[in-house]
């Protein structure tokens, strides 16, 4: 593909993305505050927002064959309009029951955007940008989330003006695609079996995936408690978060041209080691602000960085045929994790007290540390 169209695409759908970021922004925190002011139990909060990633655990396996049918343009598209579709009937049918359920499609037709987008720019990179890109298309979708909180402040919670806020936005996030037609990655036909060689081919690759899922998961809904269970104000307690998603955000520039001039799974590993070492330092610095900023930053990056090496190591390993299946392995693997990881951080800060959250942390990494050595020594006694 001529340069000029490559870059059209990887304009079109990394802007569609980020907008689609801005209504995940917004949508997770409404629907919980709106669940909270009807007086649904905490926990009965948290299942709700579990049911998109469970979909997308479901149905990762099935969307290259979705890919197959429709191809990527009209398969993203297509997604995105039933996405709006659901968001029109939240204000309809309320509670936390049918929200489960409506909550769950939702997951399955955001997993097709989710999966195809990624699959896209992976296929639209090359072995030289491929690391920027990938960092570049994650930042645009994580400043979108972050931005998402913003306008429920902006629009409230009431009646029907915030989801006809996301719906709309949700609905915008395809217009960027308009401008991809002719230039949108044409996949040869997928291999049949794509999604489950993907963890024979891969295995460190998708264990990656599951870290990543666990860290994201378990602190963006956990730190801030953590923070209170140490004794920390509010105030304080929500800026551990902040400064971890400043990390996300800050590093993930440089850990893209890291990629493209570093070995990959050997600063995979680094970035493993420092979400093992962050954790474990976390609690002795709590009260030291520049210690405890930089840990949160860096193991912030860190965890991003986890990520973003994942999605670049299958554009590494994988060909365009077995690369939609791939991805979906990864993408779900992710969810996975996320699902696992707030359940876990929770039974281990209730056994624990505060700090089990942190030995959580610690003790993902070094499972993940644990397998790459495995995987090294068995990589090189096979011929």
């Amino acid at each position: 593909m001529p340069a000029v169209r490559r870059w059209r695409s990887l304009s079109a759908v990394i802007a569609s993305s980020t907008v689609g970021g801005l209504t995940f922004g917004m949508s997770m925190p409404l629907l919980s505050l709106l669940l909270e002011r009807d007086g649904v139990a905490s926990t009965w909060i948290g299942v709700n927002a579990a049911a998109a990633s469970l979909a997308v655990v479901i149905v990762g396996p099935f969307v290259p064959r979705v890919v197959d049918a429709f191809g990527v343009l009209r398969s993203m598209i297509v997604s995105i309009a039933l996405c709006v579709a659901i968001f029109l009937l939240l204000p309809l049918w309320t509670g936390a029951g049918p929200w489960f359920v409506l909550r769950f499609l939702l997951g399955c037709f955001a997993a097709i955007t989710w999966i195809v987008g990624e699959t896209w720019v992976i296929t639209m990179t090359t072995k030289a940008n491929r690391g920027k890109i990938i960092a570049v298309y994650i930042l645009m979708w994580t400043i979108g989330a972050a931005c998402g909180p913003l306008l429920i402040n902006l629009v409230g919670i009431e009646g029907w003006a915030p989801f006809l806020v996301a719906a709309s936005i949700l609905a915008l996030s395809a217009a960027p695609l308009a401008f991809a037609r002719g230039a949108a990655p044409r996949l040869p036909p997928r291999l049949p079996a794509a999604f489950a060689t993907a963890f024979g081919a891969a295995p460190l690759v998708l264990a990656a995936a599951a870290l990543s899922g666990v860290n994201f998961a378990a602190l963006m809904s956990l730190l801030p408690i953590y923070g209170l269970g140490k004794a920390l104000d509010q105030d304080s307690a929500i800026l551990l978060l902040t400064m971890f998603i400043v990390g996300n955000v800050v590093l993930q520039l440089p850990i893209g041209w890291l990629a493209d001039h570093t070995d990959t799974r050997r600063l995979l590993i680094v970035f493993t080691v420092i979400s093992l070492v962050a954790p474990l330092l976390l609690p002795m610095y709590l009260s030291n602000g520049v210690v405890l900023w930089t840990l949160l930053i860096l193991w912030g990056g860190a965890c991003a960085g986890i990520y973003t090496l994942g999605m670049v190591m299958l554009g590494e390993r994988f060909d365009p045929a077995a690369l939609a299946g791939a991805t979906a392995a990864f993408v779900a693997v992710f969810e996975a994790g996320s699902v696992l990881g707030p359940i876990l951080g929770g039974g281990a800060m209730d056994a624990l007290g505060p700090d089990g959250l942190m030995a959580l942390m610690a003790a993902a990494a070094g499972v993940f540390l644990l397998l790459a050595a495995v995987r090294t020594v068995v990589y090189k006694r096979t011929p």
